[in-house]
């Protein structure tokens, strides 16, 4: 076994605990519930930044993850996508994982909350 193994391992616990982490992985979350949002509507990213007010190549800074959201900037995303938003905090001993499905779980849903959706699974 290696013996840097452990050390790493570590390393990593220890990145994963940081402040730097934890608002990478939110700026993640945020971005890939945008992203299937989009898709499900059909919008695009001209026609996002029309309805919420600014250049298209701030869309496209928002789902590089080049940007740091506002409550302000994510309340409008939503609403101009038709879409609730919500946030919330748990405890970490007990964090469960959100039962809402990621984008990537679409695919194995058999029903699809968006007739678009729906369709692209079939493909």
């Amino acid at each position: 076994m290696n013996t840097r193994l452990p050390s790493l391992k570590k390393a990593v616990e220890t990145a994963r605990q940081s402040h730097a982490y934890r608002v990478e992985g939110a700026s993640i979350r945020f971005t890939e519930d945008l992203v299937a949002c989009m898709k499900a509507s059909g919008l695009t990213r001209t026609a996002l930044a029309g309805k919420i007010g600014s250049s298209p190549a701030y869309v496209t800074k928002i789902l590089r993850g080049d940007t740091n959201f506002t409550l302000d900037s994510m309340v409008k995303i939503a609403n101009a996508l038709n879409c609730e938003f919500s946030i919330g905090l748990r405890p970490l001993a007990t964090a469960v994982p959100s039962k809402r499905p990621s984008a990537a779980s679409y695919r194995n849903m058999e029903h699809l909350p968006s007739p678009k959706l729906n369709e692209q699974a079939k493909v």
